[in-house]
């Protein structure tokens, strides 16, 4: 596929350079805004104190409704992307973080307002997720492209335990002060009308190259194929991750293994891994080459493995620590070969759709597991486990066998 005008310079440069600064901050201004639909995580226990006739249900959506809201987004700016400008959609998304964010210190007479300035931030924080690849690729390619897509996952993840942690400290102080924290998205919009360009996905001049260049019927089939399968690849990583989530904290208190404290611990190796494996991306691929997504789908087995053999604190951060270094290595890659196998017009949409898919993975992971538990006659706990297993145990199998990783970059990936 030809890359036109998208980048310049050495594509197996330095992400970090002196000619980059300006746009790799409103990138990053925007990595961290990506993660601000879970910043009144902490205070869910307190505003359910503070509204003692709510459902408890009604009160955690608080932090999960804006999920929704963000595969809409996600889906919508996908195609409006075709010809809106980065820095509108990226000014657009930190408008509605901060509006929805800084709303409840004004309004917050009961849950149901909670709810719905939760789902303007999570609308904008779909705007980010969609835009964040597509404005790295519009400007870079190649390995600088795969280390600064490791690096804005680092930045999310990383800047998401800080944030939780700094809310956290705020909410002691009552957990409408957790919501001050969305100031933060006020210099994020200048940082990023000031720092993204005015650009749209590609220029006016370089239509007719990507034109010129479409695949063909046969090839263009190859295209689609490979694209399907990078998002069903995104899908099951997060698909998987999210059994942490949903069920880390009952196995540590089903094993005494700890408190909600120890979860909390835990999960942050999970996360940790994301910073780790974000920032080695680049020197992972090299090590792995073909079998780099195969491999991320073994290190999630294996975590697997270790949570339903072993009954041992330690070891269970040793296991999230591996599967979320198994679904970070696929977070980081996937949107890397998407890059390549769409044309830079069409790809905020496939990302857009990536995006979208990879919440509803989220999303479904808890009713699909306990519905495959409930078929095994086990508890939910384990037959969670033993599916994080067999799922990515075939994955990684499947995806060795084929080579899909090979045929992908063999054939797709210039530069």
């Amino acid at each position: 596929m030809s890359e036109g005008k998208r980048t310049s310079g050495d594509v197996s440069g330095r992400v970090f350079t002196r000619r980059n600064l300006g746009i790799l901050a409103g990138i990053m201004a925007l990595a961290v805004m990506s993660r601000f639909d879970s910043v009144i995580s902490p205070s869910v226990a307190a505003i359910q104190a503070s509204f003692p006739h709510a459902d408890p249900s009604t009160v955690e959506s608080v932090v999960s409704v804006g999920a929704s809201a963000a595969i809409v987004s996600a889906l919508l700016f996908g195609q409006l992307m075709t010809w809106m400008r980065f820095r509108t959609a990226g000014c657009i998304s930190c408008f509605c973080i901060a509006l929805g964010g800084l709303l409840p210190l004004f309004i917050h007479d009961n849950v149901n307002q909670l709810l719905v300035f939760a789902l303007v931030v999570g609308f904008g924080v779909g705007i980010t997720t969609t835009i964040l690849p597509s404005l790295s690729a519009r400007f870079f390619r190649g390995d600088r492209l795969a280390g600064l897509m490791g690096v804005v996952l680092a930045v999310q993840d990383g800047s998401s335990m800080l944030i939780l942690a700094l809310g956290g400290f705020l909410a002691k102080g009552g957990w409408l002060h957790n919501y001050w924290l969305y100031l933060l998205a006020l210099p994020a919009l200048i940082m990023v009308f000031f720092l993204v360009p005015n650009v749209g996905t590609v220029e006016e001049d370089e239509t007719e190259t990507y034109h010129s260049d479409s695949p063909t019927s046969e090839v263009g089939q190859q295209y689609w194929w490979g694209i399907v399968s990078c998002v069903l690849i995104g899908f099951l990583s997060i698909f998987l991750v999210a059994v942490l989530y949903n069920k880390l904290a009952v196995y540590i208190t089903r094993y005494g293994l700890g408190d909600t404290g120890a979860a909390g611990l835990a999960l942050m190796f999970n996360t940790g891994s994301s910073v780790v494996i974000g920032l080695s991306i680049n020197g992972i691929r090299r090590l792995l080459r073909e079998w780099t997504i195969p491999a991320a789908f073994a290190l999630m087995s294996v975590g697997a493995i270790l949570f339903l053999v072993t009954r041992s604190f330690p070891l269970v951060c040793l296991s999230a620590f591996l599967v979320g270094s198994g679904s970070a290595i696929i977070m980081a890659t996937c949107p890397f070969l998407l890059s390549n196998l769409t044309s830079p017009r069409r790809y905020p949409l496939v990302m857009g759709i990536f995006s979208a898919t990879t919440s509803l993975g989220f999303t479904t992971s808890t009713w699909a597991f306990k519905g495959l538990s409930g078929l095994l006659d086990l508890n939910p706990v384990t037959g969670s486990f033993a599916g994080m297993l067999v799922i990515s145990l075939v994955a990684a199998v499947i995806l060795a066998a084929t080579r899909f990783q090979r045929r992908m970059e063999t054939h797709f990936i210039k530069g």
